[in-house]
């Protein structure tokens, strides 16, 4: 009897990359974009802007009480002084309001119910554009209002975790 030793082959490493890459492929195009949380924010100049204040309330997470507000208050008033036109004042001056009330917060409640009133005023604002395209005296459309209310979303669950 002849013994014949056992050869055992392995697959090329190209053929394990491909299809490691096809698999990784099938289960993005199955599961979707992992990053998908913060699409709301279109690749418009209110979008952009919106981006870019969520970059900066990051930066508010190590900031705790009163300074937290300030820092949100002061993110949320850089975002209004970039999209001013963009938004009609019906729509501004509530959010002014609510940024002047966040600032002189002194609790977690009085922040929470700031952020309220802003949400407001863009919900309001959001809904009017969904049903016609656009807000009346303002060039921001749903997506931009979307964005907004994202950002406002990503306030009021910094200030209920750190404030």
């Amino acid at each position: 009897m002849k013994l014949v030793a056992s050869r055992t082959t392995y697959p090329r490493p190209w053929t394990i990359a491909s299809y490691t890459g096809a698999a990784l492929l099938a289960a993005l195009l199955i599961g979707g974009l992992p990053f998908a949380n913060r699409d709301a924010m279109a690749i418009t100049s209110v979008g952009t802007a919106a981006r870019s204040a969520d970059a900066q309330l990051t930066a508010c997470g190590s900031k705790t009480g009163t300074a937290l507000y300030g820092c949100v208050a002061d993110v949320l008033q850089g975002l209004c002084y970039q999209i001013t036109s963009a938004i009609p004042p019906g729509v501004k001056q509530p959010f002014d309001g609510a940024i002047f009330r966040l600032r002189r917060a002194i609790n977690k409640v009085q922040a929470l119910s700031a952020l309220a009133q802003a949400r407001v005023a863009i919900s309001g604002a959001l809904q009017q554009a969904r049903s016609i395209g656009h807000v009346e005296g303002g060039t921001a459309d749903a997506a931009d209002f979307e964005a907004i209310s994202a950002l406002l979303s990503h306030a009021a669950q910094l200030i209920q975790a750190k404030g």
